[in-house]
């Protein structure tokens, strides 16, 4: 399907919705492990939407951010265009409703972690430009307005702004009196959140790369105590442009895949964070003043999930410098154990648990309750629940929402009787208001027997856990998470880094979606998915 600008149809998500689970039921009432059906959708050059969905493009890699923003030239990509036009890769981490306008005119403002941009498919011939690389990544504010019957993006809009390596950050908690209070730049953001009180949180991953490419700036990455600085949950507020990013040390200093943020009854933040790597850990922090507070994040308990039968314990690891700086080496002398390339979370609404993604470790040599198989990359779903919906309960009760792979092929693949779909290599989750749980896929960009997708993982009443696929992406894409307008009835996702496989380049791509033009290169693409 080739970007599209048709109108948007205002019938209810949820009526869709339930209807595709209705005659997904009644097309297959066996379990997928012993009766694959239906037959697994190889990737393919252009995209595929399920049922009566239209796919709408809201914004695409080259499409202006800033008032500045000069017309997308990307066979001569600047520090201009990538530091004030939308970048290369993207994860949306906050949907933020803003104050009411005068002029009725709905609008939203968007959250987007841009974590990579890998020189091969950026630049022409591969030949690196990290200056121009360390302004494609870090993360972008986007404000969307609704006109015409769908939403799309405001140029130069008032909240329109992109964090890079060249943004000024302040430096709090334990650790800013070791490391220094400011820094230039967020590095390889991962995933982010919303908060209940409204800021939005961005969750440094792995910076030691980007560290290494941006030493040859005049930046003072070069510099070996700058590394410190780099790898911690960012905060800033998406509704003021003027917002100083703070980096919170308090939270621990590791390479982040998942990050998600709740309150206690009586206004605490409690803070899940999962650790980017093949055998991760999972980590949580409760503030010790009321989330509300300025200094929130500076003090509180941290600490690992520990497996121990069908579900978890949490070990509280110290509040000292070095446990803080080096808080993986801290959890596993605590006794935390790793899950399966843990990454994304949702938190059920009310604190009834949470859901975690975790994408597949085939060096696991040691199967346990929530990591069923060794020397598998399929991935699976885990569901914690604390009791009573006590979040900062000391144990978790554990089970498996979905184990998955191949159900022909995949040992252990499970599905619940009437899916309709299976996947490989859950990465990012979130639920909609109406419990269902959407699961974006990264088989980063490896081609297999099935594409990447968005998926639909019903989560209460007779259909819990039966499966759908909602969208494909083309080959070589992830998808980039999810989030959801209610007033709209829109399903918001990103189809990341399409045409990526791994023997793919800038000027040889697998696919050049999603305009197919062949002077265009692959373009990551924030789509609308809406009801027909």
């Amino acid at each position: 399907m080739a970007a599209s600008n048709g109108a948007i149809s205002r019938r209810t998500l949820l009526g869709g919705l339930s209807a595709l689970a209705l005659a997904s039921t009644a097309r297959a009432q066996s379990v997928l492990a012993t009766n694959p059906a239906p037959s697994p959708q190889a990737p393919k050059r252009d995209d595929t939407v399920a049922g009566d969905f239209q796919r709408l493009v809201v914004a695409r890699w080259g499409d202006g951010v800033l008032p500045n923003a000069p017309p997308f030239a990307p066979d001569q990509l600047t520090a201009l265009q990538a530091g004030t036009q939308f970048p290369y890769d993207a994860v949306i981490t906050a949907l933020v409703n803003p104050p009411p306008a005068q002029d009725g005119i709905p609008r939203l403002v968007m959250v987007l972690a841009n974590p990579d941009a890998p020189a091969r498919m950026v630049f022409p011939g591969g030949a690196d430009e990290p200056a121009v690389a360390g302004q494609l990544q870090g993360a972008t504010v986007l404000n969307l307005q609704y006109l015409a019957g769908r939403w799309m993006t405001v140029d130069g809009g008032y909240q329109a702004r992109r964090i890079t390596d060249g943004t000024l950050c302040q430096i709090t908690g334990p650790v800013a009196a070791a490391i220094g209070s400011t820094v230039q730049g967020v590095l390889a953001p991962q995933a982010g959140c919303a908060t209940p009180w409204g800021t939005a949180l961005l969750a440094e991953g792995n910076v030691t790369p980007w560290l290494t490419r941006l030493a040859s700036t005049d930046d003072g990455y070069a510099d070996p105590a700058d590394g410190a600085r780099f790898g911690w949950v960012t905060e800033f507020d998406p509704l003021d442009p003027g917002s100083f990013p703070t980096k919170h040390t308090g939270l621990g200093r590791f390479a982040r895949a998942g990050i998600a943020v709740t309150t206690t009854p009586d206004g605490r933040a409690v803070l899940f964070m999962s650790q980017d790597e093949p055998a991760g850990f999972l980590f949580r922090f409760i503030s010790a003043a009321p989330a509300t507070d300025g200094s929130a994040f500076e003090a509180g308990t941290l600490s690992v999930a520990q497996i121990n039968g069908g579900g978890i314990d949490w070990v509280d690891l110290g509040t000292d410098i070095p446990t803080l700086a080096a808080t993986v080496s801290a959890a596993a002398s605590a006794g935390g154990s790793p899950f399966d390339a843990p990454g994304g979370i949702a938190i059920v609404p009310g604190n009834g648990g949470l859901y975690l993604a975790c994408r597949g470790n085939p060096a696991r040599t040691t199967a346990d309750a929530l990591n069923p198989r060794t020397g598998d990359d399929n991935g699976h779903i885990v569901l914690l629940a604390p009791p009573h919906g006590d979040m900062t309960a000391r144990r978790f009760a554990g089970r498996l929402a979905l184990v998955a792979g191949n159900p022909a092929t995949a040992p252990l693949a499970q599905y619940t009787a009437g899916s309709t779909a299976w996947l490989k290599n859950p990465r990012t989750l979130n639920l909609d208001p109406y419990g269902q749980l959407w699961i974006g896929t990264d088989q980063r960009g490896h081609v297999s027997d099935t594409a990447d997708g968005l998926f639909t993982l019903q989560t209460n009443g007779p259909s819990r856990f039966l499966l759908s696929a909602a969208y494909l992406a083309p080959i070589g894409a992830a998808i980039g998470g999810a989030a959801f307008d209610t007033n709209t009835r829109t399903i918001f996702s990103v189809a990341r880094h399409p045409g990526a496989t791994p023997q793919a380049s800038f000027d040889h791509p697998a696919t050049r979606w999603p305009t197919l033009q062949p002077s265009m290169p692959p373009q990551t693409t924030v789509i609308g998915l809406v009801q027909q």
